[in-house]
C-alpha cells in the first residue's frame, strides 16, 4: 500500500464515517497470494460493537468499488484498534493524554529513538511527553506509538 493510495482511502471515507458517529483510526492493506485483504479500525466513544463493524463493512464497500480503489475481489475487515493499539491521530493521543506511551521517533539526523513517557499533552501537530525529561515530538515524526499497557 502507497501512501498516497492510503491518503486517498481516509480522504475519501473520513466524512462518511463523521457522519455515521465514528473515527477513521487507520486503514492497512495486505496481500497474500493474489487476496487482498483491506483493514479498516474504526473508533467510537461508546465502544465498537459487532453490529457497527458489519455497518461500516455494508457502507464501506460499494464506495471502494465504485471508486475502483480496490482490485477486483477483496476481503473487507472492519474492526476495533483493540487495547494495544497503534496510537496514529492527533485525536488518538488526545484520548490518551495522562496515559504512560511508548514512541518510536525519527530525530533530525533521521535515526529512530525509542521514548517512554506519559503523555501529558497534545498541540497542534505536538505531543509533550514526561520521562527522564521532558520532551516535544512532533506527531510526523513519529514512526510508531502506543499505550504502554500495565499488567
Amino acid at each position: 500500500m502507497t501512501s498516497a493510495w492510503k491518503a486517498s482511502v481516509l480522504y475519501l471515507l473520513s466524512p462518511i464515517f463523521k457522519s455515521e458517529g465514528f473515527e477513521l483510526v487507520d486503514v492497512e492493506s495486505e496481500v497474500v497470494g493474489k487476496q487482498q485483504t483491506l483493514r479498516i479500525l474504526i473508533y467510537k466513544p461508546s465502544g465498537v460493537t459487532f453490529a457497527d463493524c458489519q455497518h461500516i463493512s455494508e457502507v464501506v464497500r460499494p464506495i471502494l468499488e465504485i471508486h475502483e480503489l480496490m482490485q477486483d475481489s477483496f476481503n473487507l475487515e472492519v474492526a476495533s484498534p483493540g487495547l494495544d493499539r497503534p496510537l496514529v491521530t492527533e485525536a488518538d493521543f488526545h484520548r490518551n493524554i495522562g496515559r504512560k506511551i511508548q514512541v518510536e521517533a525519527f530525530s533530525s539526523t533521521g535515526k529512530t529513538s525509542q521514548l517512554n513517557g506519559l503523555l501529558k499533552d497534545v498541540k497542534t501537530g505536538q505531543i509533550l511527553l514526561i520521562g527522564k525529561q521532558t520532551i516535544q515530538v512532533e506527531i510526523s515524526a513519529i514512526k510508531k506509538a502506543q499505550i504502554q499497557l500495565m499488567w
